[in-house]
């Protein structure tokens, strides 16, 4: 049987398997995302790994927010990763300002 997405985030708090079906599920879609945005190989498959990364260490305060699915989540954290990778990129750095 299948589990839902929801019941997955909830075993993977103490199952790295859980977490890693997550990812089976959903790393396509993610990679696609930030490809879709960046247009960059690399930097899509850095973001996606910094977005179930981020997930990993945060996974002990999943609450089910989206009736069981998991999809919002990862789109969540997907573009907020990817904006903070623009703004840090269009930021000059203090040392440009010395």
């Amino acid at each position: 049987m299948t589990r839902t997405d929801a019941e997955l985030l909830t075993a993977a708090r103490d199952d790295p398997a859980a977490f890693r079906e997550l990812y089976d599920r959903y790393v396509q879609r993610v990679h696609g995302f930030h490809l879709r945005r960046t247009r960059d190989h690399d930097a899509a498959h850095d973001l996606t790994a910094e977005t179930f990364a981020q997930a990993w260490i945060a996974r002990a305060r999943f609450r089910d927010l989206a009736g069981g699915s998991a999809d919002q989540r990862w789109q969540g954290n997907s573009r907020r990763l990817y904006w903070r990778r623009i703004h840090a990129r269009a930021r000059p750095s203090r040392r440009e300002n010395i």
